[in-house]
């Protein structure tokens, strides 16, 4: 979250609605990180269906629930973007 004023000083419509007291940069990237989030659950789950029958490991709903439960959290650190 320290990045933040950074990354928003190369965006002048930000700051314009920022100066005007539209609305707080953080509100701006918070709403991007809540629609990142089912492009990533889509991506993540396509990929991990490829890549778990691909490798040939068992074929059971629990141990591909766990595998895509921690791929998540790894996939999303490395999505996030400004």
């Amino acid at each position: 979250m320290a990045e933040i004023p950074s990354l928003y000083a190369h965006r002048p419509l930000v700051l314009r609605h920022q100066k005007a007291a539209m609305y707080h940069p953080f509100i701006e990237a918070a709403a991007m990180t809540l629609v990142d989030i089912p492009i990533t659950l889509v991506t993540l789950t396509v990929y991990s269906i490829v890549l778990y029958f691909l490798v040939g490991l068992q074929a059971s709903a629990s141990q591909f629930l766990s595998v895509s439960s921690c791929g998540f959290p790894r996939v999303y650190q490395l999505t996030l973007r400004d």
